[in-house]
């Protein structure tokens, strides 16, 4: 017993050691590795642009798999931002954890490459030194993809037993200074994973991007037509009176998932609601917390709205119309009804936890209608959202779920306001 623990430490100090030694001949030939600013004032003529040339495959051969919040690695290549963060290890839904692990949302946790090094994040593009051969060699998108040009998958119908397509297969994450012990032990195991390679021209075409730095122009601005009637939802959204800080809020934690839209102007740009401790007219500071009802630290919340920069995937995409229409159907549902807000209900997790108790001064009409005006919407927050894993979705619902609906004008609906409110324990 003790002869065979002793050959396992070996083996695991001469992987380290394996993994140690390649790190440092890296760094010997390329220079530390440091996260760098990509961003360059234009395309170098004769090279290849990320938005235009680069984007495009991504979308079609890599967002299927790297485009949600559990993507192999933590890998989301939904957005240029998620390539530059890199992989990470960690599993996002381990439901053996006994702790709350820290998020890792894009967008939202860190805001910067630092940042997400910090969060244990490794690149896969290469911040060593930027020349051909260190994006080359260094840079782990690069070489995974040579991996499966150089290894295709086998013939036949079927895949061999080796690929494991499982949800709980073991993940395996490489890093530019393991990344030869991962070649040498999944040889198929270059991207895409299990299907078939990027098309030759395409292939090319990300190479070159990659061999030339990964780099890319910022993005276009907000059009003045998308600013302007942001601004005017903004301001509805953030009125003073207690009443439409209420309302907000309500609208913000039912609304916080959805892709928001403005069909006068484009159906197919998107944008989102989020808390901000920085008023409109200003730049976002995003208030990012666990739960939308969390408390957010600050004595008073703006809700903002920002543009989408992930490519949308139908796992998580539940479109929402913001028109004219929309916000006076609002305006008629919590504010020109007659009720009174005195003070604002409590971020305290033992009642915000609870929509009955925090919402309860207002109408329940007003309530039940605008979660009616969207039925879809509503019941796809519970399956839809974060939960990219569908059997993740189906133990929180236990399988099976029904819906159904009463008349608004029900005089029954205060009765069922009541009875829900005063279940707190047995809604916790």
């Amino acid at each position: 017993m003790i002869n065979r623990k002793v050959g396992w430490i070996a083996v695991i100090l001469i992987f380290s050691g394996c993994v140690t030694y390649t790190g440092v001949k890296l760094e010997q030939r390329y220079g530390t590795p440091t996260p760098r600013d990509r961003v360059v004032d234009a395309v170098t003529p004769g090279n290849v642009d990320y938005w235009n040339d680069v984007k495009p495959v991504i979308e079609q051969r890599c967002v299927v798999c790297h485009g949600c919040y559990d993507a192999p690695c933590q890998l989301k290549m939904s957005s240029i931002e998620g390539i530059e963060r890199g992989a990470s290890p960690a599993i996002v839904y381990n439901q053996s954890r006994l702790k709350m692990a820290q998020p890792t949302r894009l967008f939202e946790d860190a805001q910067s490459v630092t940042e997400w090094r910090n969060l244990g994040f490794h690149p896969v593009l290469n911040e060593h030194g930027d020349t051909l051969e260190a994006n080359r060699e260094a840079g782990v998108m690069h070489r995974i993809l040579t991996l499966k040009e150089e290894n295709p998958l086998p013939e036949g119908k079927l895949l061999p037993d080796s690929f494991d397509l499982s949800l709980s297969r073991k993940q395996f994450c490489a890093e530019p200074g393991s990344f030869d012990e991962y070649a040498r032990k999944n040889p198929l195991g270059g991207m895409p994973y299990a299907l078939p390679g990027i098309e030759a021209e395409r292939q090319t075409t990300l190479l070159q991007w990659l061999e030339q730095g990964a780099t890319y122009t910022a993005r276009s601005p907000l059009p003045t037509e998308f600013r302007n009637v942001v601004l005017a939802w903004e301001a509805f959204l953030n009125g003073d009176s207690l009443k439409m800080q209420l309302t907000a809020r309500y609208i913000y934690e039912h609304l916080f998932l959805t892709h928001l839209y403005f069909p006068d102007l484009d159906n197919r740009r998107f944008f989102k609601m989020v808390r901000s401790v920085t008023p409109p007219g200003e730049p976002v500071d995003l208030i990012a917390t666990r739960r939308p009802y969390s408390d957010p630290g600050v004595d008073r919340v703006y809700y903002r709205i920002v543009e989408e920069l992930g490519t949308v995937v139908a796992k998580t995409h539940m479109p929402y119309a913001l028109t004219a229409a929309r916000m006076n159907r609002w305006q008629d549902l919590f504010i020109a009804t007659d009720y009174t807000v005195t003070e604002l209900p409590s971020y305290e997790a033992q009642y915000a936890s609870n929509p009955f108790r925090t919402f309860d001064v207002m109408p329940v009409i007003s309530r039940y209608k605008f979660v009616l005006d969207e039925a879809q919407n509503t019941i796809n927050s519970f399956i839809k959202g974060p939960v990219c894993r569908g059997q993740v979705a189906l133990n929180v619902v236990n399988d099976h779920f029904w819906v159904f609906f009463i008349n608004p004008n029900d005089a029954k609906l205060d009765i069922l306001e009541d009875f829900f409110a005063g279940q707190l324990e047995n809604l916790a």
